[in-house]
């Protein structure tokens, strides 16, 4: 888990601030820049760190719209943020209107000015973002998280909305559960369960792609070939209810991210199976109640269309 840390929410006006570290300026004066009169537009512009940012939404069209008097709260990640995510200013440039459109209002919350203290006990709120797409929101008074990542401690005012900082981009989710279990190569096993264990009309590959949302925990190739199976096809020599088991025993029925889940929590799976998860550190390991089989997870807050999909080094039913 993402360890804690003390959150300093700045109320005061830029004018008296300048603009903070995330959003420091560059050759704009900083006495032209405050809480009262300035917009969402200029911070952007402004900014030192916010320049990829801010091209995508002079590419995009949208830095008219960010200097009127509507009302935004922007989830903007920095420079470093947009270049670790993959986009950097080069693939910005690339994009065409419409990406840039689409990429910045994934990030762009229209109507209200949302600050930290907004998300404070909130769990999984759900925000349709101006692009029509969902993002998911959890905070308390340390972190707040949005999609599986966490925020960034700078949030900056304007006159037509706010700014908080993200560590990563935000992506809308291009597919659902199956989809992603389908197209991932390390989860070929786990997939060929999904298909040998569903009996018609009542199909795991049916419910992991319509229906939701869900949590989904799956096993990894490894964890197969561990028990002795070397190839997909090998599981056609295991039964349906087990190959079913394997899977339902690690589907939890709500979408949950990695800082939802506290040490030794429990949850229900779709099987009835209860599930309980040990943190040590940054490793989360995971069991069903009653069962001696102990696995780690080892990738988390892969989110899909229908939930989020984590994948670990065991089979929790076998």
């Amino acid at each position: 888990m993402i360890k804690s840390f003390k959150r300093t929410i700045l109320n005061i006006s830029l004018i008296s601030l300048g603009i903070f570290s995330l959003w420091s300026c560059n050759k704009t004066s900083p006495s032209s820049l405050n809480s009262q009169t300035s917009t969402l537009a200029d911070i952007l512009a402004t900014g030192t760190s916010t320049t990829i940012f801010n091209n995508a939404v002079i590419k995009g069209g949208l830095d008219t719209i960010f200097n009127s008097p509507s009302i935004f709260t922007l989830m903007v990640p920095n420079d470093a943020a947009c270049t670790q995510s993959g986009y950097s200013l080069e693939v910005i440039n690339g994009f065409t209107t419409d990406q840039a459109k689409n990429w910045v209002l994934y990030q762009t919350y229209a109507g209200t000015a949302l600050n930290f203290t907004s998300f404070i006990g909130k769990t999984e709120l759900k925000l349709i973002m101006a692009n029509g797409d969902s993002v998911f929101v959890s905070g308390d008074s340390n972190r707040t998280f949005v999609n599986g990542y966490m925020f960034l401690n700078s949030e900056a005012t304007a006159r037509n909305g706010t700014m908080l900082a993200l560590q990563n981009v935000l992506v809308p989710p291009q597919q659902n559960l199956m989809q992603m279990v389908g197209s991932d190569t390390s989860l070929s096993f786990f997939n060929q369960a999904i298909q040998l264990a569903t009996p018609v009309p009542d199909t795991l590959s049916v419910l992991l792609s319509t229906a939701g949302p869900f949590t989904l925990y799956a096993a990894d190739n490894n964890a197969f070939r561990n028990l002795g199976y070397n190839a997909p096809s090998d599981l056609n020599l295991v039964s349906p209810d087990s190959l079913r088991a394997i899977v339902l025993s690690g589907l939890i029925p709500q979408r949950l991210f990695s800082y939802d889940i506290p040490d030794s929590s429990t949850f229900l799976a779709v099987s009835d199976s209860t599930l309980i998860f040990y943190t040590t550190g940054f490793q989360t390991s995971m069991q069903v109640v009653g069962s001696d089989t102990i696995a780690n997870v080892i990738s988390l807050n892969q989110m899909a269309i229908n939930g989020v999909l984590f994948k670990i080094d065991g089979l929790l039913e076998h």
